[in-house]
């Protein structure tokens, strides 16, 4: 009987073959790793590119409605015709901020918003022209309309959890394939296995951790893995989003609850990025005068309402200038700013100013107009008579290298407010350094 030949491999080949078993698994691993990530990218930029837009619109959906309440009211006490143009724009704004979320979003709540701000539309055209709507019925709509917008955040802040959830379950799902697939190759070459096998379980790992610190709000987290692949890439997107989410909390905490205007965070921030950037800029410090007699005499209500016109006035007039990169910021109180191309500063002081004292005559009274003052006590107890409220400007124009900080810029503008305000009437003053005639 013949004995059956074994097969015997040469330890080259064994060896070859080994490595060409461990490249296959690791081949597999790579290749399922990539897919998962690639998955979990598409999601991120997803999430990046539609669900934050959407969130931005919500928060402007919110905005907005407030907007159109406070303009109803307004209209129902004043019964001013303007307010209704101003009306108008707010309705078109809104409907703006769900269309695109019509684009962005399959939201099931949306269609509900709509037929409900529809609804509310209504009541006020009717508020409008026959002014009998009753301010309970109008209420009534505003707050379904509200409820619609909260009921529509609270969905969409569910697909994004869910689409979080989605992406943890596959980055789960590609670590254990990864990991097994990994392993299975390790009998043949563990220093190989090892070493591939910490690198993406130490980048998976990041990643997760990314996400968790993110969500627990440090926007500010860097998952430090290099760029250069897909982790790369998709730690790099982590990273844009948590500070895109880091500007729009910054952007909702920052801004005044009255004007809406972005407040001082903002206007720090848009100083120093001129500064950096070595731009010549004009800075407008503008401030109301008057305002405290105007607020001891009407009340804190009107004042504000004063205010809130004041801070629509200015952004009205220099959004109409043309410049995409202009700010306006509200300081607090009676005090704005703006930050505008030094070429611009002056059509932009004079018809501020044109508007402003146009405007301004509204909010007195028939007597107090005619007399074109009012009444008082000023702050040491003195009986007086105060002007209609009027506007100060002083303009500092910044050259490159002439202030190295925000907080320099505000005190020679600080300074230039003070001569502004020793003329009266509305005025401005544009100098190059706080001093110069």
């Amino acid at each position: 009987m013949q004995k059956r030949k074994r097969l015997h491999l040469p330890f080259r080949r064994k060896l070859i073959l080994s490595f060409v078993i461990n490249g296959a698994c690791m081949l597999a691993a790579l290749v399922y790793a990539i897919a998962g990530l690639t998955t979990m990218h598409r999601t991120v930029g997803d999430i990046a590119h539609n669900d934050l837009a959407a969130a931005t619109a919500t928060i402007t959906l919110r905005d907005g409605m407030l907007a159109q309440e406070r303009t109803a009211r307004r209209f129902m006490i004043l019964g001013q015709a303007e307010l209704i143009e101003v009306h108008a724009r707010q309705a078109e704004g809104f409907k703006k901020s769900i269309n695109l979320l019509k684009e962005r979003t399959q939201l099931s709540t949306l269609p509900h918003l709509i037929t409900s701000h529809d609804a509310y539309l209504a009541l006020t055209v009717k508020l409008f022209t026959e002014k009998s709507v009753h301010e309970s019925a109008l209420k009534s709509a505003a707050v379904t309309v509200e409820t619609a917008i909260e009921r529509l955040r609270a969905e969409q802040q569910q697909i994004l959890e869910q689409k979080l959830m989605a992406a943890k379950s596959k980055e789960a799902q590609t670590s254990a394939w990864a990991l097994v697939l990994a392993f299975s190759g390790v009998a043949l070459s563990v220093v190989v296995a090892v070493v591939l096998v910490y690198t993406f379980s130490t980048s998976i790992n990041k990643l997760q951790q990314a996400t968790h610190r993110i969500s627990a709000g440090d926007f500010e987290h860097d998952p430090q893995i290099p760029a250069g692949d897909e982790i790369g890439t998709l730690a790099q997107d982590f990273m844009r989003m948590g500070q895109r989410l880091k500007e729009l909390e910054q952007i909702s905490l920052d801004a005044s609850p009255l004007t809406r205007l972005p407040g001082n965070i903002a206007i720090e921030r848009s100083i120093t990025k001129r500064l950096r950037e070595q731009q010549p800029f004009a800075m407008c410090y503008l401030d109301l005068d008057n305002f405290k007699s105007y607020n001891d005499h009407y009340g804190y209500i009107k004042a504000s309402e004063l205010i809130k016109e004041a801070g629509y006035l200015i952004h009205t007039v220099v959004e109409g200038l043309g410049d995409p990169e202009a700010f306006v910021g509200h300081i607090g109180g009676d005090d704005f700013v703006v930050i505008i191309n030094h070429m611009l500063a002056k059509t932009a002081c004079q018809t501020i100013i044109r508007d402003f004292d146009a405007m301004i005559p509204r909010y007195y009274s028939e007597h107090d107009r005619a007399a074109g003052f009012i009444e008082g006590v000023d702050r040491y107890g003195v009986a007086r008579r105060f002007p209609l409220v009027t506007i100060s400007i002083a303009v500092l124009n910044c050259q490159p290298g002439k202030y190295s900080t925000a907080a320099e810029i505000a005190t020679a503008a600080a300074e230039v407010k003070d001569r502004v305000k020793e003329s009266s009437g509305s005025n401005y003053i544009i100098v190059r350094e706080a001093g110069s005639g």
